[in-house]
Order: structure tokens, then sequence, then C-alpha cells
């Protein structure tokens, strides 16, 4: 018998049972990791508030008062007498920072008066946070952050007595990375949120690009220093609930204030819940009517571009978050800025319908009266 001829190659049936050729599998691995990396970059834009700004709103009368470069904290003393604001710039490090006092006796503008800090020590403050002695001598507790040097933060401890520091001592740990948030819970305890993991300068950069969670809660007192809440990305402000049941972190790269139920004997943290917010958050604080307030970046990128160039305008929003009896939330508007008035807000303390704004950067504060029919209902 004659032999067939082989099939030419139009005629050969495909074998469907042989593996897929490496180069067809290295170019499906290869289309897919470019479409991951567009759409990562798509949500990061998103979530960074690229093109977002601000209507420039206020809900009641804003004055502009000049105030030490970087006044990124404020907090507004229980009576309502005064605040103290933490200031550093920030633009140029090496210069010393300084607490100060602004009186809210009269009308704006208060009058500034700086308040004295041991002039040996390093002294570049951050966050701030205010606990009552007890004693019934009016005398309060002001816990600063120090960023003492590149790789040594401390938490210095002040008696405030009569508008004026003494200093009590200093407490430092090998915990404290990154330090920015403070909210007291005793004389000598607090908790203290790190908004980066430790790490190399050009690692912080890497968290921010990818959103990476290494950010911490940690809580010191007389016992011991410890982590007790992790995996939070860029960790910022801190409070406590008025009944000391619950923290609230803001995390800046999330654009939310998570809640955690808090154990007061033993400080420890447990998540319980968050809030989306619109913007990033920054420091938060509640007023004595119970009331959170919050200065939020609503966008990243611009306030990326403020902190390198003093010229470019970076949008700020302030909100007051309220809940009702029921557990329901209410966002409001109580300022909005495009940039041109204050940029990079970091800061609202409230206290009896005044407000101060403070700023990660520019040389101002704003002082505002607040009329709370005029606070516009957040619409997202």
């Amino acid at each position: 018998m004659t032999p067939k001829p082989p099939a030419s190659p139009r005629q050969r049936k495909p074998n469907r049972n042989l593996p897929v050729r490496r180069g067809s599998r290295m170019k499906l691995w290869w289309s897919f990791l470019a479409a991951s990396l567009v759409a990562y970059g798509v949500y990061t834009v998103w979530l960074g508030g690229a093109y977002r700004s601000v209507e420039p709103f206020m809900a009641g009368q804003c004055t502009s008062v000049d105030a030490p470069a970087g006044p990124e904290d404020i907090l507004i003393l229980p009576d309502g007498s005064g605040a103290i604001i933490s200031a550093q710039d920030r633009r140029d490090r090496e210069k010393r920072g300084g607490l100060w006092f602004y009186d809210l006796g009269g009308n704006a503008p208060g009058k500034l008066t700086e308040l004295n800090v041991p002039e040996q020590m390093p002294f570049h403050p951050r966050g701030i946070a205010l606990h009552g002695s007890g004693s019934g001598s009016g005398e309060w507790v002001l816990q600063v952050i120090n960023q003492r040097s590149a790789d040594r933060n401390t938490v210095e401890v002040f008696a405030l007595e009569a508008g004026k520091l003494r200093h009590l001592g200093s407490i430092g740990s090998d915990l404290f990375v990154s330090p920015n948030g403070i909210v007291a819970t005793g004389p000598q305890s607090f908790y203290l949120t790190n908004d980066r993991g430790a790490g190399p300068r050009w690692m912080h950069a890497v968290e921010n690009i990818l959103q990476l969670s290494r950010s911490t809660v940690i809580y010191h007192d007389p016992r011991a220093t410890r982590p007790v809440a992790e995996d939070i990305a860029f960790a910022n402000g801190i409070a406590l609930t008025p009944d000391g049941l619950t923290a609230l972190v803001g995390s800046t790269l999330w654009r939310m204030v998570l809640t955690f139920d808090r154990e007061p004997a033993s400080g420890l943290l447990r998540r319980s819940g968050s809030l989306a917010l619109p913007g990033g958050v920054d420091n938060i604080r509640f007023d004595s009517d119970g009331a959170l307030w919050a200065a939020l970046h609503v966008n990243s990128f611009a306030f990326i571009g403020h902190a390198r160039d003093a010229e470019k305008e970076s949008p700020s929003l302030v909100v007051r978050i309220d809940r009702d009896g029921r557990g329901a939330t209410r966002i409001v508007e109580a300022f909005g800025d495009p940039g041109g008035l204050l940029s990079g807000a970091s800061v609202a303390a409230h206290h009896k319908g005044r407000l101060l704004i403070g700023a990660t950067f520019q040389p101002r504060i704003m002082d505002c009266r607040i009329e709370t029919a005029k606070l516009k209902e957040f619409q997202p």
C-alpha cells in the first residue's frame, strides 16, 4: 500500500492539548500587568482628588491673621479664653519652631504671644494636646510632639500656668518614628500617630505613591509604650470622644476617619468602623458640644505642589461632623477656599461659635465667627 503523503500545514488540525507557547503566556502577563498599573494609576489620581477644588464659602465672617509660619496645630483652652498654636516653618526645618498663645477675649484679630520654651532645647513642634491636672489650681498639662532631629522624636510635657510654660520633662521611644498627631489621656499618658512607617526618607515617598498601610498608633503611659493600632495609610490627627471610650484617627491617604473602641484601663484599641470624607484628613478636634471638626486637603496633588512651591495654591475645606441620637452621621461645611485665602488647612478648632483654622505652611491663621444657620450641608 502506498503511504499517504503528509498533510500540508493548512490541512493539519491543531492539537488543542498542546501547551500555550511561552511567548504568548508572557505577553498575556505583561498585558495584565500594564492594565493593572493603568487601573491603579487612575485609582490613585481619583483618590488623591486630582483636578478637584472647592467653592469659596464661609459660614459667617472670617479674618486672616498674620502668624508664625506653619501654624499646623491649634487647640482652644476649655474656658475659651485663648488658644495654643504650634508653629514650625516646614520650608526651613533648620529654623526653631515655637508655641504661641492667641487671645480670644476680644474681637479678631486677637493678640499673639510667644510662650517660653527652654532655649537649649532643639524645638520643632507638631501636634499638641491638653490635659487637666485635676488639682483645682487652674493648671493644665500641655503635651507637644517635638521632632528634635531627623532620627529623634520626643513628647515634651509642660505645665501651663497663668499663660506661662514650665517644662516638666521629655518622653522618648524608638516607636516614635514619624509622630504627627497626639491626644492626652493623662498628665504623662497619650496616644500618638506615626504618619509613616520606620525607614529612610525615600521609603516615605514610596508609601505615599503606593498608599502603603505602614502607619501606626502608639499608646504611652507610665507603665509602657506600645503600638495599639497598625496598618493605616498616613495616620494623621487623633481624638477621643468626650466619654473616652472611642478613639478616632484621620487617614490622609484613605480620606476617612477610622473609629476604634477603646479600653481605658489598658489603652488598647479595636477597629470598629470608618467614615469617608471629601478630602485627605489632617487634624481632627472635638469641641465642647461634642461635634468633631476636621481640616481636609481636597486635592492631594495640589497640596504636594504647594509644599514644594509657596506660590502654588492648595484648596482647603473645614467640615463639622455630628451624630444624632440614633447614630446617624451628618457632615456640614463651615469653610472652603480654593487656596488664595488659605492654602493647605491643617486644623480647625472650635469653641462656642469661634473657629480657628491653621495651615501647614502659610504664615497665617483664619479667625472665624461661625453662624450655625449658615453651615452648608455636604453634598457628595
